[in-house]
This record gives C-alpha cells, sequence and structure tokens, in this order.
C-alpha cells in the first residue's frame, strides 16, 4: 500500500526511467572511450566486469549470463505495479 496518487508514482516512474536511459547511455560512452584507447586487454577487462555489473544492476536486458537480485529495472517495474495496484482498487 502506498501513500502517493497513481499519478505522482507514474512521475516516478518516469524520472526513473530518465534515469536509467542517461546512465545505460553514460556506460556505451565509457566503453567507447575505452576502445578508443586500444588497449585491448583493458577493454576485455572493463567490459568483462564493471561495465557488465553496471549493467546488470540497470537493467534485465542484457546479454550476460545470471543478473542481479534486484535491478534498477525491477524497482522500476514493483512502482509501476503499484500505480496499477492503485488503479484497480478504484
Amino acid at each position: 500500500m502506498t501513500t502517493q496518487t497513481p499519478e505522482k508514482l507514474q512521475e516516478i516512474v518516469d524520472e526513473l526511467r530518465e534515469i536509467q536511459a542517461q546512465m545505460l547511455e553514460s556506460l556505451e560512452q565509457a566503453k567507447s572511450l575505452i576502445e578508443q584507447s586500444g588497449l585491448d586487454i583493458t577493454r576485455q577487462r572493463a567490459e568483462a566486469y564493471w561495465l557488465a555489473h553496471a549493467r546488470i544492476a540497470l537493467t534485465n536486458d542484457h546479454g550476460y549470463l545470471g543478473g542481479s537480485m534486484c535491478s534498477m529495472e525491477d524497482t522500476i517495474e514493483e512502482i509501476a505495479g503499484a500505480t496499477e495496484d492503485d488503479d484497480e482498487d478504484d
């Protein structure tokens, strides 16, 4: 049960999605910069570790094995689901 109105919850969801998109875009920019360095082993390690970890923490839409116990996407979906629950109660 939430004390927020469905409209306020939708605003929160929209803002979180915008932040998520910005963060994913920043990860792509970081990956591109690392590729520009020409250091192949550095790129491989970044892709295998911190770039992967960050992407998995942000979204369930990735090509990696496994996932996060609770990603940003999961949190957004929970809040979005709360707006649907409130709508059903009406």
